[in-house]
């Protein structure tokens, strides 16, 4: 399967990186939400241009919704060359945000799983056009480096593990789009071979088993940290054993 590619020479038109950053000054001052899972990242921010229900206020507005339910917020309207930029996307389209990652932090390693899967081979991908970066932001799939250079329309395949470090000096912005692959999506990617194609079918039917397995594992976790932060032994620790 496709890890990383760079389909920006495939795309139909280019990007203006200049109306880009024009349009992100507008943003400066705006309400960036922080990303809603504070465990991956702390100073990992967002500001949602397709919502699932066209909020843009809080944790709810960043979370997945259904496809073909997906609102645009009261901020693309206020950004002519964004959304004149979606268009140009003629395939279904999920959550849109632009995501700030500050200098000298990292989104900590994760797989996207379930409905928010990112992976050519469940034919719902998600694709990053760097607007601010820096050469010391590195993504890091499945072990492998990724540097995705500014103005770029760049595929990762997010279901394999990966993780994200800015160590420059300067905040990281990308637009982020999640879509939905339908056949023009698909023709700006190259030509999958027949054993790709074979490696897409056994990946869909083998990598959910393989989250239910995973899930299965960490259920007994899950449900001692939810006894023990309400039981009567961790009142008794922290009364004896402050720290």
């Amino acid at each position: 399967m496709f890890e990383y590619m760079d389909l920006t020479d495939r795309f139909p038109i280019k990007f203006d990186l200049k109306k880009m950053r024009e349009e992100l000054e507008l943003l400066k001052d705006k309400n960036w939400l922080s990303h809603y899972d504070e465990g991956l990242a702390d100073g990992w921010t967002t500001i949602p241009l397709v919502s699932r229900d066209g909020s843009a206020t809080n944790e709810h507005s960043q979370k997945v919704g259904k496809w073909g339910e997906y609102k645009e917020t009261e901020y693309l309207g206020k950004l002519p060359y964004f959304k004149e930029l979606l268009s140009a996307f003629k395939c279904p389209y999920g959550r849109i945000r632009i995501m700030n990652l500050l200098p000298g932090t990292e989104i900590k390693e994760h797989r996207d799983a379930y409905e928010e899967v990112s992976d050519l081979a469940f034919n719902q991908v998600r694709l990053h056009i760097p607007i601010i970066t820096n050469e010391h932001v590195i993504f890091t799939v499945n072990n492998t480096n990724y540097h995705l250079a500014e103005g770029r329309l760049i595929y990762l395949n997010f279901s394999k593990k990966h993780y994200v470090n800015n160590n420059g000096n300067e905040s990281r912005v990308h637009l982020v789009l999640d879509l939905k692959v339908n056949d023009w999506l698909m023709g700006i990617f190259p030509e999958l071979s027949g054993f790709e194609k074979i490696e897409n079918a056994i990946a869909r039917k083998v990598i959910p088993i393989i989250w239910r397995v995973r899930s299965i594992a960490k259920k007994p976790g899950r449900l001692f940290w939810a006894w023990y932060m309400q039981s009567i032994v961790r009142k008794l620790r922290h009364k004896f054993f402050p720290k």
